[in-house]
């Protein structure tokens, strides 16, 4: 039996040993969760008839006309914000608002 732990504990050590050093950018939300697409960027998607849980504050899910269009003008304006929405398969008419976060950051939410 302690044979058999034995060569369980050096077998682990092994592979363990065998796994490349992480680079000084990954952190362990990278390692596990892997890159986002776009740094800056998140996009939360709203299903139909799906009011978003908590996911979303309540002006996001049943936005204004006001809110829609100041989202529209965004995408219009921003380049990056476009490219995004592009590599998602996002249109831009599905956009329903885009929140500024704190750091500078986006969060695009989308149907």
């Amino acid at each position: 039996m302690r044979k058999i732990i034995t060569l369980t504990v050096v077998a682990t050590a092994l592979a363990l040993s065998a796994v490349p050093p992480a680079s000084a950018t990954e952190t362990l939300g990278t390692i596990l969760f892997g890159h986002p697409m776009d740094p800056g960027i998140a996009v939360i998607m709203m299903k139909t008839g799906d009011r978003g849980g908590d996911r979303a504050p309540a002006i996001f899910r049943d936005p204004s006309a006001e809110t829609r269009a100041r989202a529209q003008a965004e995408i219009a304006a921003n380049a990056v914000i476009r490219a995004s929405l592009e590599r998602r398969n996002i249109r831009p008419h599905n956009v329903l608002a885009i929140q500024t976060a704190l750091d500078g950051s986006k969060i695009i939410y989308a149907r």
